[in-house]
């Protein structure tokens, strides 16, 4: 499956390269202008999924709360609004999936603890990683510790993305992605960060089937059908 991606900053889907949000600008996408166009004609071209990242809420800046729920009634979210714990889900009804990202993770515990008060099937872990490492908000969590969080709760999804190649059109091999693919047999992994044809292509080889794909889908380059 091919999940469009769109970031929200300020009410707008904005692009960038390599997780530098300071110095993203407004999308430019061939689906419209605007992120409900964009959404509904996504759907219209047969996506079933959206990732919607809102970096405002990510980065204590605001939030697109309300915009999001807008999104997820034209297709259904999958968000990144930077959940660290439980009390952080106080909108249960924003999105069809709620994203756990190692980029906000308060703690294995804490994660664990909303796996057992969240329906596990509206739960998505994102094992984060920038320059060939885990970004995570406590530190102290180790790549052991995420490969067990994701074998102990089975997450219909985990998604696997590297931040350092988002908006690069480059796709290079991760280690760390190799390694969580081998070792996390019971999770569907999706894939994201640079995502190209030709990956999709290596990719699907090897039996992934599921891909975060956002520039060259915007762009109209995207070889493979939504």
């Amino acid at each position: 499956m091919i999940i469009p991606v769109i970031d929200l900053m300020n009410k707008q889907c904005v692009s960038g390269k390599s997780g530098n949000r300071n110095t993203y600008t407004k999308l430019k996408s061939i689906y419209g202008d605007n992120p409900i166009s964009i959404t509904q004609n996504l759907k219209n071209n047969g996506a079933q999924l959206i990732y919607v990242a809102d970096l405002d809420k990510i980065e204590n800046k605001g939030d697109n709360t309300e915009l999001i729920s807008q999104i997820n009634n034209v297709l259904p979210v999958l968000l990144d609004n930077g959940i660290s714990n439980l009390s952080d889900i106080n909108n249960k009804n924003i999105c069809a999936y709620h994203i756990l990202a190692t980029e906000t993770m308060e703690s294995i515990e804490e994660t664990t603890n909303i796996f057992k008060n969240i329906d596990n099937k509206k739960l998505v872990i994102s094992v984060d990683i920038k320059n060939n490492e885990l970004l995570l908000q406590n530190k102290n969590i180790k790549l052991d510790d995420i490969i067990q969080l994701i074998n102990n709760v089975n997450p219909q999804y985990t998604i696997l993305l590297n931040i350092s190649q988002v908006g690069t059109k480059k796709q290079n091999e991760n280690l760390i992605i190799k390694k969580i693919i081998q070792e996390t047999p019971n999770t569907i992994h999706i894939l994201g960060g640079g995502i190209t044809n030709e990956a999709i292509k290596k990719y699907k080889q090897e039996g992934i089937d599921n891909f975060l794909i956002g520039t060259i889908l915007h762009e109209g380059n995207l070889k493979y059908k939504l």
